[in-house]
């Protein structure tokens, strides 16, 4: 997972030297060329939604990987306009497009399918523990890779940098890339995909009716009909999924990059925003166990809607401190690298089991990933935007628009206890207890779940994927 988000991350540091070289000298062709990433992750989601729900959450992994690595050392390997040659020039700039789209989908299958499978493998004592490995590797992904772009450039000089060492970084993620293949080869498949598969295969007609509609239709379908099927019988928690991700979305992409492209131009060196980055990264990799922690004690569904509810009420203070002196360094550590780094803990830790804790087994994968990826792409991809836009229209608008984040995941998730306590739908499959504690007459993750077909899952089947017993880790 590091090694991916590494490789997702490293083109938006390197944006200075990929403009001149394939969008001559556009910033907003070269911001464009990154937003390919979040058109593609719906699709990624889709894709690997249905490979991991069919024939296992390994083999979408290592797929994902793969492809993750040949986007990345790709672009390292392209044809620029600096070649002299037009041709070329457009070659390259194509293929940077096609690369990027290849690397949205295979962050797309990533984020979904990995937290599905740790949700499957991990004890349930700890798995907001474990689901918290997600957030504190990505954050070290993207920290290395600005860490990796910055070495480079201190190394060897903007000069040579601008000639052909931007191209270091993304070669550099060969080596590692290629181990972390070889061992998620070795990686098991997740012991309830295969109870949940085995049981599919062995029940009769009337048997089967305890794996539930959707689950029944995954097995004997086309992807595109799986895809219809799952949507058909759980659009709404996919709705709820998509919007409590809000608040992360926006705080990866409205706060920590483009914060820190507001603060350079506001006029703060190259070596105070690594410091800012540094020091916002290594916080939020601090907090994520013991906001965990807290989280495996009261619940996943409280600290999601506390993080919410602090980037609704923190989201326009923090941003004013911040606007009020972005290029005095330590006004920008107290405000950029604290504040947000703490907001961030909190909105960012455990947003992945709320979302995988929504669906059950046989359409677990395909339902995380689009839900998760759609809420990513409308609300991350369109975060760097709409923070500049709101900049322009008003001097609070960036810290607003933080604000409606919160409102926005806070909103999703009081939506689902409210349809949890009138039947409608079950937030919580695989760890009822504790899911959130019980508050204004609004119970925690158990509860009998609908579908769109007004047929509900037996209680058989909540026990299979919710109960105690249910938890295995099986090796090859």
């Amino acid at each position: 997972n590091i090694v991916e988000w590494y490789e997702f991350a490293v083109y938006g540091y390197l944006a200075t030297y990929l403009e001149e070289h394939f969008f001559r000298g556009s910033r907003i062709g070269v911001w464009l060329g990154f937003g390919v990433t979040f058109l593609a992750r719906p699709l990624g989601g889709i894709v690997f939604g249905c490979i991991g729900d069919r024939f296992g959450r390994s083999v979408a992994m290592n797929i994902s990987i793969v492809g993750m690595l040949v986007g990345t050392c790709g672009q390292g390997l392209l044809p620029t306009y600096s070649s002299g040659n037009e041709t070329l020039g457009h070659i390259g700039l194509v293929m940077l497009v096609v690369l990027r789209f290849v690397q949205g989908l295979s962050a797309a299958g990533e984020i979904g399918t990995i937290a599905t499978y740790l949700t499957e493998v991990i004890a349930h004592h700890m798995l907001c523990r474990g689901i918290a490995l997600i957030s504190i590797t990505v954050n070290i992904g993207f920290l290395l890779a600005k860490f990796t772009a910055y070495a480079v450039d201190m190394a060897l000089g903007e000069e040579i940098v601008m000639a052909w060492g931007w191209r270091l970084p993304f070669i550099f993620a060969l080596l590692p890339g290629l181990v972390a293949v070889w061992g998620r080869r070795r990686v098991p498949e997740s012991g309830m995909f295969l109870e949940q598969q085995q049981e599919a295969q062995a029940s009769t007609p009337d048997e089967s009716n305890e794996l539930g509609i959707a689950g029944r239709q995954v097995k004997r379908q086309s992807a595109t009909a799986q895809v219809k099927a799952v949507v058909g019988s759980h659009w709404v928690n996919m709705i709820i999924g998509a919007g409590s991700v809000a608040s992360i979305a926006i705080v990866q992409y409205g706060v920590l990059v483009w914060g820190q492209s507001f603060v350079s131009h506001a006029g703060l060196t190259a070596d105070e925003r690594m410091l800012v980055d540094l020091f916002t990264r290594i916080l939020m990799i601090a907090l994520a166990m013991p906001i965990a922690w807290l989280a495996d004690r009261v619940g996943v569904g409280w600290v999601t809607l506390v993080g919410a509810l602090s980037l609704m009420l923190g989201g326009v203070p923090l941003w004013s401190m911040l606007q009020r002196d972005p290029d005095d360094f330590k006004h920008v550590l107290l405000s950029l690298g604290l504040g947000f780094g703490i907001l961030g803990s909190l909105v960012g830790t455990v947003p992945y089991f709320f979302v995988v804790e929504l669906f059950p087994t046989s359409v677990r994968n395909t339902a995380v990933c689009i839900s998760f990826n759609f809420g990513y792409t409308i609300f991350g991809g369109l975060a760097p935007v709409l923070a500049q836009a709101s900049l322009e229209a008003s001097p609070l608008g960036p810290g607003i628009l933080y604000a409606i984040g919160g409102f926005i995941s806070a909103l999703s998730i009081l939506l689902g206890l409210f349809l949890q306590s009138r039947g409608v739908v079950q937030l919580a499959h695989v760890r009822k207890e504790p899911h959130f504690v019980r508050c204004c007459g609004f119970v925690g993750g158990g509860g009998k779940e609908t579908n769109a077909n007004n047929e509900s899952e037996s209680d058989a089947s909540s026990a299979d994927f919710g109960g105690e017993s249910g938890r295995t880790c099986q090796e090859p």
